[in-house]
């Protein structure tokens, strides 16, 4: 084959590919800020090397029983939700039928590994281990998932529970 025709046909599949990759593209995984988020002097951002894993998989796991949470638990990730989380995220993001079209029926580890790994934005991994499961417990509560007797501890139950929540 001609060198010119190897460089059109070359071209011609690259075009292809790209013009049918552009048609199965998904929307980013992500937390978004308000508008008004008080974010201060720009910080690198950075993840927390201790988190158990640097990409997150989010998985159906419609399987696996029902995360819980302790009531006690949820108090106390919604003041740390209040204090930390709302200055830059609208609740309606975590709250409601978004949060639900988004982490309902995936394991509950999955949504844990995303938070631990990179929230608060300017510093992830800072908050103490019981503030970041009870976020995730109010979180829980808020989207009208059942309690239940124990707290929500970081071990292997987190990949063993999903995400069951829903709108009233």
């Amino acid at each position: 084959m001609p060198v010119a025709r190897k460089a059109f046909v070359c071209i011609l599949v690259a075009v292809g590919c790209t013009s049918t990759a552009a048609t199965n593209v998904r929307q980013p995984l992500g937390a978004y800020l308000r508008p008004s988020a008080s974010t201060g002097p720009l910080v690198p951002l950075r993840f927390d090397t201790s988190a158990s894993a640097r990409v997150v998989v989010r998985s159906k796991a419609a399987g696996l029983p029902p995360a819980t949470y302790a009531a006690a638990q949820a108090e106390h990730g919604e003041a740390v939700f209040k204090k930390v989380c709302a200055s830059c995220h609208p609740s309606t993001q975590f709250i409601g039928q978004q949060f639900v079209d988004t982490w309902g029926d995936h394991k509950l580890s999955d949504f844990y590994t995303l938070v631990r790994g990179t929230m608060p934005l300017n510093d992830p991994g800072n908050l103490k281990e019981d503030e970041y499961l009870g976020v995730l417990a109010y979180l829980l509560k808020a989207n009208n998932a059942a309690s239940g007797p124990d707290s929500l501890k970081p071990d292997s139950t987190l990949r063993t529970r999903r995400i069951s929540v829903h709108v009233p």
